[in-house]
């Protein structure tokens, strides 16, 4: 069995456990947010948390490096050789976070103004604006620990760590809002409870490499100079896929209106949280497709990428055809909205439709293939989408208003997913368009037919109401879900069996 196997469910559950609690804790404190802040509050937030994001792309793919050196160095023994790699990345990025920490410090007052903030709010927001970047400098270089983690194959410890912190993060954040405390004083609490898994992270670290150093004595450049060409075309990627996942709520703001993203944020919430449990079940994929690639094992790549891939189908197609189905209570449930405007509706179901296609076109193959040699193709298909998600998205904003925004991101997924990227991966597989559906389709076919003839009876003789509740839609799930699990079970079983041909 290969190791990937060995310790995928245990990732797995982990993950889960840890998407579950963000997604209920998530729930209540979107809608407790929704409530408590104005418009303007509520989008300046959701966009300050989107920019977060984007602090990724300063690390030029050094965190793949990281997680690549940190496992080969540790198998051969080379402390040595690791600090001087971790050293130099980490003092690298403190540099870069002080130069960001000085440059939007200074351009505080223009961006709010540029971002539509009313005079009224500029010291309350300007303060909550300060906490961030301050918080988000001391959150980038430790950024890297996490990356160590999952070098040293403890990414369920990671998950542990993150599951303790959003726990801390909603009870305070709770209390602070439930309590009006200010958004400055708000946001040090998230920031706070941001920074404490990097922490903890670290803790760890230092714990299971004894004799590493991340003295600034320790820096050498040299140490990572071999590592550019990999390093530079894993944040040429990383570059755009935060465009596709950020980029909406910045070009709200920009063409629309920092008010509108409130709008957007409520049809966009499913899509994020259907991501969010996608994801999940992809963690394993990258460091086990570097170790199979470094041996050469081509049957192994091709025996990861497929039951993964064929997983995901069978695991998300049933939650986004859930979500798509009691949307509009699912919207009310999270935002405590009287009614649903038609606006919001349909944006929650092109995001929704976009995030399904993502997951079942670039959710592992992208994982698998860019440790697998092919990031340079990876490369040309992300940089188009994302290049294509944001023109159209202003295009269409000006055109038809936010719901354009959010039609500018489904486009670009559909066709590049379906057009492009299956493609490539059949071509790498050496596949045929029969043999992969066929594949995706075996075990899976009887268990998603009983989920839909379920789904489909509820619908027609059990509708749900507008402002159902939790409990209400909790045992609709359920009740679809339980048949799908038991009739699945030789596809889930599959992930942690010995390797054998899969088509």
């Amino acid at each position: 069995m290969a190791e990937w196997q060995r310790r995928f469910w245990s990732t797995t559950a982990s993950g889960y456990v840890g998407v579950v609690t963000r997604m209920v804790l998530g729930l209540v404190l979107f809608r407790t947010m929704f409530q408590q802040f104005s418009h303007a509050e509520f989008g300046f937030w959701s966009l300050l948390w989107s920019l977060f994001g984007y602090g990724i792309l300063l690390d030029f793919g050094f965190g793949f490096t990281a997680q690549k050196a940190v496992a080969e160095k540790t198998a051969t023994g080379d402390i040595a050789g690791l600090s001087k790699l971790l050293a130099t990345i980490l003092w690298t990025f403190v540099g870069m976070a002080l130069l960001l920490l000085v440059v939007f410090l200074a351009i505080r007052e223009p961006f709010m103004s540029r971002m539509g903030v009313l005079p009224a709010d500029f010291s309350s927001f300007g303060q909550a604006y300060a906490v961030f970047f301050i918080g988000l400098a001391i959150m980038f270089p430790m950024g890297l620990f996490p990356e160590i983690l999952r070098g040293l194959q403890r990414i369920d410890l990671a998950n542990w760590i993150g599951t303790l912190t959003t726990l801390l993060n909603f009870g305070f954040l709770y209390w602070g809002l439930t309590s009006h405390w200010s958004l400055a004083l708000l946001m040090t609490v998230s920031v706070t409870t941001s920074i404490l898994p990097n922490l903890l992270a670290a803790i760890y670290a230092f714990r299971r490499l004894p004799g590493i150093s991340l003295s600034p004595k320790c820096f050498e450049w040299r140490a990572v100079r071999s590592q550019m060409g990999f390093s530079l075309t894993a944040y040429l990627v990383t570059f755009s896929n935060m465009l596709l996942a950020k980029s909406d709520q910045l070009v709200i703001s920009l063409t629309l209106g920092v008010a509108w993203v409130a709008v957007y944020q409520a049809g966009f919430k499913m899509g994020e949280m259907l991501n969010l449990f996608s994801v999940q079940l992809q963690q394993v994929l990258s460091p086990a497709a570097a170790a199979l690639h470094a041996r050469g094992d081509e049957s192994g790549l091709k025996n990861l990428l497929l039951r993964s891939s064929r997983l995901t189908f069978l695991l998300v197609t049933p939650c986004y055809l859930l979500a798509a189905v009691y949307l509009e209570p699912l919207i009310h449930l999270l935002t405590g909205m009287a009614s649903v405007p038609r606006n919001t509706w349909w944006i929650g179901q092109a995001l929704l439709l976009a995030i399904y296609s993502s997951q079942l076109t670039n959710g592992c193959t992208k994982r698998v293939l860019m440790m697998s040699g092919e990031e340079k193709r990876l490369l040309a298909i992300s940089l188009a989408e994302a290049g294509a998600n944001v023109l159209l998205s202003v295009i269409l904003a000006y055109q038809i208003g936010v719901l354009g925004v959010a039609i500018g991101t489904l486009i670009p997924t559909l066709l590049v997913g379906w057009l492009w990227v299956v493609p490539l991966t059949l071509g790498r597989l050496k596949l045929s368009w029969r043999s992969y559906l066929a594949y995706h389709l075996r075990g899976t076919l009887v268990p998603l037919g009983g989920f839909s003839l379920i789904l489909a009876g509820l619908v027609l003789w059990l509708p749900a109401a507008a402002h159902s509740g939790f409990l209400d839609l909790g045992w609709r799930g359920l009740l679809c879900m339980g048949p799908l699990l038991y009739l699945g079970r030789e596809v889930i079983r599959g992930m942690a069996r010995p390797d054998g041909p899969c088509a």
